[in-house]
């Protein structure tokens, strides 16, 4: 009997398993394994032929049977196990380090390491500078905003009180309620004054962290203004005074436009990454749970990361149209909020621009009717 066992086993042919092999057989180990982690049930016939393959590659005895077998266990539990792969196994699947530093090796700590766990921290540190940044950012913006805000409304009022004192001049000096109310407006004048320049200060020394970036100091646009009009005849005196109007004038006109750039350019852009950033995380973390993240996941979050920046920052261009736009909630919103919203769902500023395009082609439609009717 025994001989006819080993002539039978002699008649099968046999071969050397290659490298794509021993990989499938591998692969069909760890499907097992996380079948049996999470209490799939395995056909028995199929756990055998896994066992029975890896016992026949130790041993070099493969034949075509138990490749065949190991195929059919193989694309079974690949689908048991679905949506979880084996590429998203590999992705979960930690390995422990070795104590690098000498803190590490004093104390024996050793790190797990898998790729989830690298992409969560990356995508984590780069969304908690990126937050960082916007919040200097937007703290940088308030402030300047308030600085002129308060600067413009002190030389609105100044304006107010000039009109009113020449009115009252205008009247009857002889009643004394209008001395009374000319002695309130110039000590009010007086304390409006020292209001904006000191609002004049706070906000030059606001631009100061600007200067060397994308624009000139007051003193320097002075000291050219008063260069080229003492070269020329022309020009209106006030703009050669030092200390005057044009430091004033220039301090005023930069703020704006600064605020103008950062408001409707760089924070909305910002708001658009950090939106890009909460929905990867927001994914990472469901991903992460159902144990479906591979290393193709990284190219979608890296592409998501930079549609949403570019969201935002269409936003920023387009609010005009937006904001005017009949698209239900949209408009209740400020632009920055939108902008991160339209970097989280990407989908929701598509649903956003075919609605300013709708209603662009409604307008134009009703403007063709009636051009139609009066004819």
């Amino acid at each position: 009997m025994e001989n006819k066992e080993t002539n039978r086993q002699k008649s099968k042919p046999r071969f050397e398993s290659t490298s794509i092999l021993k990989s499938a057989l591998h692969d069909a180990e760890m499907l097992l394994a996380h079948a049996a982690e999470y209490g799939i049930e395995v056909d028995t016939k199929h756990i055998k032929a896994i066992v029975d393959a890896k016992a026949k590659e130790q041993n070099e005895t493969w034949t075509e049977e138990d490749e065949i077998n190991l195929w059919q266990a193989y694309q079974t539990i690949s689908k048991l196990v679905q949506p979880v792969t084996i590429d998203s196994i590999r992705a979960s699947s930690e390995s422990i380090e070795k104590p690098n530093g000498i803190f590490a090796k004093i104390f024996n700590i050793k790190r797990k390491r898998s790729l989830v766990r690298r992409s969560v921290r990356w995508y984590s540190g780069f969304a908690l500078i990126s937050m960082l940044f916007m919040l200097g950012l937007q703290i940088y913006s308030l402030q300047g905003t308030k600085y002129l805000s308060n600067l413009e409304a002190g030389i609105n009022r100044l304006s107010e009180i000039e009109n009113r004192t020449e009115q009252l001049m205008l009247m009857s000096s002889e009643d004394r309620s209008i001395s009374m109310e000319q002695d309130r407006l110039t000590t009010e004048r007086t304390e409006k004054i020292k209001e904006v320049e000191s609002n004049i200060k706070l906000l030059e020394s606001w631009l100061n962290f600007t200067y060397d970036i994308w624009s000139k100091s007051p003193a320097h646009i002075h000291d050219e203004i008063k260069a080229s009009a003492e070269m020329s005849s022309y020009g209106p005196p006030d703009f050669t005074q030092t200390g005057g109007t044009t430091k004033n004038i220039v301090v005023i006109q930069q703020a704006k436009s600064l605020l103008i750039i950062l408001n409707q350019y760089i924070l909305p852009l910002m708001y658009g990454l950090l939106g890009g950033f909460a929905f990867v995380l927001r994914s990472l973390a469901v991903e992460t749970k159902s144990m479906t993240y591979t290393a193709v996941s990284n190219i979608k979050y890296a592409l998501r990361i930079h549609l949403g920046a570019l969201a935002g920052l269409v936003v920023g261009f387009l609010w005009g149209d937006i904001a005017s736009s009949s698209f239900g909630m949209a408009s209740s919103f400020s632009p920055l909020a939108v902008a991160f919203i339209a970097g989280y769902s990407v989908e929701f500023m598509f649903r956003l621009f075919d609605s300013i395009i709708g209603t662009k082609d409604d307008k134009k439609g009703n403007d063709s009717s009636g051009s139609r009717k009066k004819n």
